[in-house]
């Protein structure tokens, strides 16, 4: 089962509050339409009187805490006819008269689940449907077919509720969700006016040393200019240092791994496979596991591999759960590198810089990435915008990517913009035309210290010209 959640905006995007309840809110108020290959199973309407909601306050998110919110959450059960899927989209709707004409759509994040209200665990066996193989109709379902599914009833509910279409219509999603965005661009650009995709996984298939600070002008823990970084790990070889009171040697080995995890993956012969992360990026951190292990009370440590990764590879790729992704050859480790590509790159690849669709309705599009992003590697956005651009040498009239320096994957530290601030953005782009040269972004450092960056609009980087370095004011866009 998979779930999807849309919010038909209120004069505010949090503003649903002082209200009371219609008492319209029912299914019977909601006749759909046919939906070409869908089979409605179910129309619940629940009406939400007082709904209180928390979320861990961050500079990101600066409000932890919603009260007093009033909507009718319309949920509509269907299935496609031979699939064995069953599929929920779930419409948050404020009362009519609060009803500003927009539809907000949220996209899922990392794992295999596929909305906010996280019903999809991340248990994966249901990628299989018997021994070795795949359950392609839930694959697809994952990939795309579901997102478009979502647009079309939401879209459906609201009218039918309202008696009236949304005016515009906005599409969210962080990391996997900013795959889901794309996903939206290339296969189905008219279904969103605007589309934010933040640090987007979007090529599914495929210890920072003080050298590198300092060459954006300021020596404040962040590398803005990642392109003039040259570091070579090897350089430390030998060298002391201590970690939790423990004086230990940088060993040639620890040397090779970091090196690998910069470089990024290569065949048993060299060539290029994909790109590796940024010299700043905490390549141990629990979420990445590019180098990450795991000790146990014994003192013996091993290999720990990137959750995602590691399933994609035993489930998807070999149809083998039982593989050991810690014991395979790296001619091992090729085949399966080229399997994923090419047996999937068609069905959840999202890198086709054929963004004419998109340009043709009108729509919109934002990314940004954080430059020490530890689990998708920056660079991989970046090759798919050099290629949108060469493409189409103006696509920054519909799309533009920012890069943010400090900041890791999915808004969970460092200076990111704000999610409502990123959605009026958005809006202002797509209602009145005015484009974002940079994004306003708030964060700390790992020393603690609060910065507030403006993002520059990529190619462009940041560069010091002086003054307080925890303000945007100390920064141009070079």
């Amino acid at each position: 089962m998979a779930n999807w959640i849309l919010d038909p905006m209120g004069s505010a995007l949090s503003a649903f509050s002082g209200l009371v309840v219609d008492p319209t809110c029912n299914p019977a108020m909601v006749v759909l339409p046919e939906i070409r290959g869908l089979q409605v199973l179910s129309v619940s309407a629940a009406p939400q009187q007082n709904y209180t909601y928390h979320s861990q306050a961050s500079t990101v998110f600066p409000d932890d805490r919603f009260e007093s919110l009033n909507f009718c959450n319309i949920t509509v059960t269907y299935t496609h006819p031979g699939w064995n899927d069953i599929i929920n989209v779930m419409t948050f709707l404020p009362l009519v008269d609060d009803w500003n004409g927009r539809l907000l759509a949220n996209g899922g994040d990392g794992g295999h689940r596929m909305s906010l209200a996280d019903t999809l665990s991340y248990s994966s066996n249901w990628a299989l449907s018997s021994p070795g193989n795949l359950d392609w109709p839930l694959l697809v379902d994952f990939a795309y077919t579901s997102l478009h599914d979502m647009a079309l009833v939401g879209k459906a509910v609201v009218e039918a509720y309202y008696k009236s279409p949304p005016r515009y219509s906005y599409f969210f999603g962080s990391s996997g969700g900013g795959r889901q965005g794309h996903m939206l661009a290339q296969r189905y650009p008219e279904d969103f006016d605007g589309i934010i995709g933040v640090t987007p996984a979007i090529n599914w298939a495929q210890f920072l040393w003080s050298a590198c600070d300092g060459l954006d002008g300021a020596e404040d823990g962040i590398i803005s200019k990642p392109g003039l970084c040259h570091f070579d790990p090897h350089v430390v070889v030998g060298k002391t240092f201590d970690c939790d009171g423990v004086e230990s040697v940088f060993s040639f080995e620890a040397a090779e791994v970091v090196a690998a995890a910069w470089n990024g993956p290569r065949s048993a012969t060299g060539e290029f496979q994909w790109y590796g992360y940024g010299l700043d990026t905490e390549i141990s951190k629990p979420y990445s596991g590019a180098i990450n292990t795991h000790c146990g009370p014994e003192g013996t440590c091993t290999a720990s591999p990137f959750s995602m990764s590691n399933v994609w590879a035993r489930y998807w790729v070999a149809k083998d759960p039982e593989l050991d992704m810690r014991t395979i050859t790296h001619e091992k480790w090729d085949q399966l590198f080229q399997a994923s590509v090419s047996e999937f790159e068609s069905v959840i690849g999202t890198a086709n810089p054929d963004l004419s669709g998109l340009r043709r309705a009108g729509g919109k599009m934002i990314n940004w990435h954080g430059l020490v992003d530890e689990a998708i590697p920056v660079n991989g956005s970046t090759d798919y915008y050099d290629r949108v651009l060469e493409r189409d040498p103006q696509a920054q009239d519909y799309y533009r990517l920012y890069l943010a320096p400090g900041a890791a994957h999915s808004q969970t530290s460092g200076p990111s913009p704000q999610l409502i601030y990123l959605i009026s953005t958005m809006m202002d782009w797509v209602e009145k035309g005015i484009a974002p040269d940079i994004l306003e972004a708030i964060g700390s450092n790992d020393q603690g210290i609060l910065l507030k960056r403006n993002i520059c609009m990529y190619p462009q980087v940041q560069h010091y010209i002086g003054g307080d370095h925890t303000q945007p004011e100390a920064f141009i866009c070079v």
